[in-house]
């Protein structure tokens, strides 16, 4: 048997472990977390407790625009790049593909929003490196305020000098140069057409902006949503922030898992005691988990709901 034969009857075998490890490590973060909620039963005050409807519903409102305000600032960056992407078409392609982070690996979210704006002219592989662009400057965003937040609180300097980390790491990946090097180079040896544009200066600007907006929002949404759960038991704005921030950046690297199940979870009710925002930081993971569910799913159907309008000719 040639070690071709070999290579590629192992492969199967590769891949069915891998899934079986990284199932693993899902079950037993979640099995952790669920342990830790169990036990943060005792540290809650159940007799004074009592759901706020308004801040709840505000906590669904607010992740449902921090959605917009990343679709407008992926629209800002395709035709920063020299496609021409319509603001309406961008926002649904954006909202639909919420729906890939449910599938391992995230590859999803590109198949569905390449999908989307297929008939709007644009080539599915610049759709997929403008995908991993969103990611990396979204997520250098998010580090540089969860590192500032901790630094404000004196605390995690370990947390923020691994996010600083990844902030260079991110940033470097990231800068237009970088990418513009890595995306035509892969384009050309695909056969494809080089990317069009060169991104500019205020189109940097308003990218950085947009994602600022986006974790601002994003993460008040989580403040609102722990307040009109726990209401005086979740305190301190920046430490809850910080935390739902933290684990949303976690969500990112998880690619292994479906919507960073598991990981974000674990991450955030660490976060959670790190900071001391709530004593039931467990408990508050599983309900963020539900809301995120929740919020996730009705951005995609308002996808799904808005009409696919024909590209201008």
């Amino acid at each position: 048997m040639s070690q071709t034969d070999g290579r590629s009857r192992s492969r199967p075998t590769l891949r069915l472990l891998k899934r079986v490890l990284a199932t693993a490590a899902v079950l037993l973060l979640l099995a952790w977390v669920v342990w830790r909620a169990w036990g943060d039963v005792s540290a809650v005050h159940w007799r004074g407790l009592a759901l706020r409807p308004e801040l709840l519903g505000l906590a669904v409102v607010l992740p449902l625009l921090a959605f917009a305000v990343q679709a407008v600032t992926w629209v800002v960056m395709m035709r920063g790049l020299g496609y021409g992407l319509g603001w309406w078409a961008g926002l649904r392609a954006h909202l639909l593909s919420l729906l890939g982070n449910y599938v391992p690996g995230k590859v999803l979210i590109v198949v569905i929003r390449a999908g989307a704006v297929q008939r709007h002219g644009l080539p599915g592989l610049p759709v997929a490196g403008s995908v991993v662009l969103e990611t990396l400057l979204r997520t250098v965003v998010g580090a540089l305020l969860a590192a500032a937040g901790l630094y404000w609180m004196g605390l995690g300097q370990g947390y923020a000098a691994g996010l600083l980390a990844l902030l260079l790491l991110f940033g470097a990946l990231g800068h237009p140069r970088v990418f513009h090097a890595l995306g035509d180079w892969l384009l050309v040896r695909l056969g494809r057409d080089p990317i069009p544009r060169r991104l500019a200066a205020r189109d940097i600007a308003l990218m950085m902006l947009g994602y600022l907006g986006f974790w601002l929002l994003y993460g008040a949404g989580f403040c609102l949503l722990a307040w009109g759960v726990l209401g005086a038991q979740a305190r301190g704005t920046a430490a809850l922030g910080v935390s739902f921030v933290v684990s949303q950046i976690s969500s990112n690297l998880a690619v292994f898992a479906p919507v960073g199940l598991g990981v974000s979870d674990a991450t955030l009710a660490e976060v959670l005691r790190v900071t001391g925002a709530v004593m039931a930081g467990g408990l508050l993971a599983l309900v963020a988990r539900a809301w995120r569910t929740v919020c996730e799913l009705l951005g995609a159907g308002l996808g799904y709901l808005l009409p696919d309008r024909p590209p201008a000719d």
